[in-house]
């Protein structure tokens, strides 16, 4: 009875994955969309695996990164001294500062709206702009994001295209403490 069972259960694993590539509901659903106790029955017979989901505490590191900028930034802004560029990077810092306002809270709730809250954020430290120059910073900043932008699933392209607006701003910024003087 054993076999039996096995090869009924076999056969009922070829039905979903058939029904599902051929485009045949599958009891009465829309076909191009797979259920997750369709996915965990293929998974526990290893025909598929899991797809791969980001620690909730990636997620955080990562909006937590993108926050400290924000303060960074607004400090570095409020500290420029009257060195020569002193006004241009005043002005690209608070540039920086009032723009990524709204590119974090759009990320965050958008975010959230399909995931869930995010809570536990990081303690930002202010303090690094005593020992870290600012063009130093933001460059470590973009890498940090670039790098660290997987925990967001690949195919949340809505996101991903905040997050490239968060980058282009960062080289921006970046682009103006630089070169202009």
């Amino acid at each position: 009875m054993k076999k039996f069972t096995n090869l009924k259960k076999i056969n009922e694993d070829n039905e979903i994955i058939q029904n599902f590539t051929k485009g045949m509901p599958l009891g009465g659903r829309n076909p191009n969309i797979m259920t997750k106790d369709d996915l965990k029955r293929l998974t526990n017979n290893n025909l598929v695996e899991e797809p791969a989901v980001a620690e909730k505490t990636d997620v955080v590191k990562f909006l937590s990164k993108i926050f400290e900028t924000r303060e960074m930034s607004h400090k570095y802004h409020l500290q420029v001294k009257g060195e020569q560029g002193s006004y241009a990077a005043h002005v690209a810092l608070g540039a920086y500062y009032e723009g990524i306002q709204d590119l974090v809270d759009s990320l965050v709730e958008i975010y959230q709206g399909q995931y869930e809250i995010v809570e536990g954020y990081d303690i930002i430290d202010t303090n690094i702009t005593q020992t870290k120059e600012r063009i130093a910073y933001f460059q470590e900043s973009v890498a940090f994001i670039r790098e660290n932008r997987v925990c967001i699933p690949q195919e949340d392209t809505h996101l991903h295209n905040i997050i490239d607006e968060i980058v282009a701003l960062l080289y921006r910024t970046l682009y103006k403490l630089k070169y202009n003087r």
